[in-house]
C-alpha cells in the first residue's frame, strides 16, 4: 500500500486543530462530491482519498498512530453487508470508499440536510498493528507488557519464543466495530534487541567460546553461559578451531509446541600473542616431537 500524506490531502498543516481539519474536509467534500460530478472517476477517487484522510485525522488515536507509523497501518478492512449512504440527489456505495466510515453520516447530514440517511450492516472494527521493542530475554521467556489502546489500559502476554517480526494477536482490542459489528483485533509486532553474546537462529542459540591451545589439544571442562544459566562444557581432546559442539535442548522454547531448540558452541582457539623465550623454546620442541602439516590434505 502506497504511503499517503493525509495532511497534504486535506491541505492542512501537521499541527492543525480538529476544527481546522473538519473545516477543510467540509470544503473539499462539497467540491469533490460525486453528486456534483456524475460519472467522473477522477473526482470519485479524489473524494475517496479526502474521506480516508479525514477518517484518520479526525480521530486523535488514529492520528497518533498515523503520525508514528504512517498510512501503512490503516490498510482497508474487509467489509460485511451492504452499506450505502443516501442523500438528496443520489446514493453512495460506502463499500467503494475502502475505509472506516464512522462519522461520515454526521458530516453528510450537515452538508446535504437532515434527510440524508444511512443504510448499513454490521461492520467489523479495524485491526491495529503495534510495533513493540523487547529485549532478547523477554523474547525467549514469557513476559507481559502494559499498553494503552483506544484509551484502555491492557496487559498483553508475549509468549516465550517470539522472534523479530513475530505477530501476537490480541482479540477484540483493535478499533471499535460499527453498526453492531465486532471490535477489530490488535496485532503486536515484536522487534527484538540483539544480545551481547548470544546469537539466535530460529530456535537455536549460538555462542562463540575461546579456548587455549592446551585446552584444545588435551581436552578440558570450561564453564559457559546458556539461556538457563551457567553450564559445564566438556572440550574433547584434539578439538579444532571452528568446531561446533552441541548442547541438546538448551535453546529457545518452540512457540507452537513444548520442545526446545539446541545451543551450539563455536570453538575459537585463542593463541597467545606475547611469549617469553622459554615458552617459544617449548613450542619448538613440541613441534619437533610432533611434526605434522595441517595443510597436507587441503585440496587447494
Amino acid at each position: 500500500m502506497a504511503k499517503k500524506d493525509y495532511y497534504e490531502i486535506l491541505g492542512v498543516g501537521r499541527n492543525a486543530s480538529e476544527d481546522e481539519i473538519k473545516k477543510a474536509y467540509r470544503n473539499l467534500a462539497r467540491k469533490y462530491h460525486p453528486d456534483l460530478h456524475p460519472g467522473n472517476k477522477a473526482m470519485e477517487a479524489k473524494f475517496k482519498e479526502i474521506n480516508e484522510a479525514y477518517e484518520i485525522l479526525k480521530d486523535h488515536k488514529k492520528r497518533e498512530q498515523y503520525d508514528r507509523f504512517g498510512s501503512s497501518v490503516f490498510e482497508p478492512p474487509g467489509f460485511e453487508g451492504a452499506r450505502t449512504y443516501t442523500y438528496p440527489g443520489g446514493t453512495i456505495n460506502i463499500e467503494d470508499l475502502g475505509f472506516d466510515i464512522g462519522g461520515i453520516e454526521d458530516i453528510f447530514g450537515d452538508i446535504f440536510g437532515s434527510k440524508a440517511r444511512a443504510k448499513r450492516g454490521p461492520l467489523k472494527g479495524e485491526d491495529i498493528e503495534y510495533a513493540l521493542e523487547i529485549s532478547f530475554d523477554q523474547a525467549i521467556n514469557d513476559t507481559e507488557v502494559r499498553l494503552t489502546m483506544n484509551g484502555e489500559k491492557i496487559t498483553v502476554k508475549i509468549p516465550a519464543g517470539v522472534k523479530d517480526g513475530s505477530r501476537v494477536r490480541v482479540a477484540e482490542k483493535g478499533k471499535p466495530g460499527m453498526f453492531g459489528g465486532p471490535q477489530g483485533d490488535l496485532y503486536i509486532v515484536t522487534h527484538v534487541k540483539p544480545h551481547p553474546y548470544f546469537r539466535r537462529e530460529n530456535d537455536d542459540i549460538y555462542l562463540d567460546v575461546p579456548i587455549t591451545i592446551t585446552e584444545a589439544a588435551l581436552g578440558a571442562k570450561v564453564h559457559i553461559p546458556t539461556i538457563d544459566g551457567k553450564a559445564l562444557l566438556a572440550i574433547p581432546p584434539g578439538t579444532q578451531s571452528g568446531q561446533k559442539l552441541r548442547l541438546k535442548g538448551k535453546g529457545v522454547l518452540h512457540i507452537k509446541d513444548k520442545g526446545r531448540g539446541d545451543q551450539y558452541v563455536i570453538i575459537k582457539i585463542a593463541v597467545p600473542k606475547d611469549l617469553d623465550q622459554k615458552s617459544k623454546n617449548l613450542l619448538e620442541e613440541f613441534q619437533r616431537l610432533n611434526p605434522y602439516d595441517p595443510r597436507k590434505n587441503v585440496s587447494w
